[in-house]
């Protein structure tokens, strides 16, 4: 497939956090589908026991202890179980994108490299829906199933962009195990700022929060908020009574880190359109 400039830079503009950079891990975390996209019971399992290993509570674990505990699928998995492949895939597969997945977060600065497994489990609470991607990341932050007023009982939403057929009994295990993360979720103002971190606009966003996107911090906005709702000295409050506060109702509804774009089905389009527009500019015809 050829594409023209204005593909990339549409392709690109998906991935930009903000007017001048691209959330490289982002594009790469989409561009390595398919993979198992999981349910919020399965991101907290998985947080769960990183941090049974992760004796110290350093937050950060090795690819020894990464490996050992695997994320929400194992290599036994078959993802050749998909609505649109024909073929089997490779049987290594799950096991290299376990190792990808390591490289992509992990900081390679420290001897041995070492993965802040909140931070990429973050990542991996995108979803086609940024406002529930945006629920998925608050459940991860505070370690408690966040429900989505409006979500359906069950906690996987089947999204076009996997092709990824759920099974049954994984479905059903999930519902049962939802009870055991139910919980009044707490919160602070530094784990919020983590969750809604810097960036995220585009130069054509208009929304109220443009400017603290583009400024990139949320720090007054939350202290602010804390404030209106009682409490002074900014201590932990519990997440459903910040859900009810206006401000975070309107920046949950307008943010979009947590949106996962759909890479397959934006180089259809591409292909279509080409396909009906005629010979367009692109890459190879431009002399670097």
């Amino acid at each position: 497939m050829n594409l023209t400039v204005s593909d990339i830079q549409n392709l690109a503009s998906a991935f930009t956090v903000n007017s001048e950079l691209t959330d490289w891990r982002r594009f790469l975390l989409a561009a390595a589908q398919p993979w198992p996209v999981p349910s919020v019971t399965q991101l907290l399992k998985t947080l769960q026991s990183f941090k049974s290993v992760d004796v110290a509570g350093s937050g950060v674990v090795t690819q020894e202890y990464y490996m050992q505990v695997g994320l929400w699928f194992n290599e036994d998995e078959d993802l050749s179980i998909t609505k649109s492949c024909t073929e089997p895939l490779p049987l290594d597969r799950i096991r290299n994108l376990l190792k990808f997945f390591f490289s992509l977060f992990a900081d390679t600065r420290k001897d041995p490299a070492l993965v802040n497994y909140t931070e990429m489990l973050l990542y991996f609470a995108s979803h086609s829906d940024p406002v529930e991607g945006v629920y998925r990341a608050l459940s991860i932050a505070t370690g408690t199933y966040i429900q989505r007023k409006e979500a359906a009982s069950l906690p996987y939403v089947t999204t076009p962009y996997t092709n990824i057929v759920p099974k049954e009994k994984t479905l059903i295990e999930d519902e049962k195990k939802v009870l055991n993360y139910m919980g009044e979720g707490i919160i602070s103002v530094a784990t919020l700022l983590k969750v809604f971190h810097t960036g995220g606009s585009k130069d054509e966003d208009n929304h109220r929060f443009s400017n603290l996107d583009k400024e990139g911090s949320y720090d007054k906005l939350f202290i602010k908020i804390y404030k209106e709702l009682g409490t002074e000295d900014l201590t932990t409050i519990p997440v459903a009574l910040l859900l009810k506060h206006p401000s975070i109702q309107e920046l949950i509804n307008s943010y979009q880190e947590y949106k996962l774009p759909d890479i397959k089905i934006f180089l259809q389009r591409s292909e279509q359109a080409h396909s009906t527009d005629g010979k367009n500019t692109t890459c190879k015809d431009i002399n670097v």
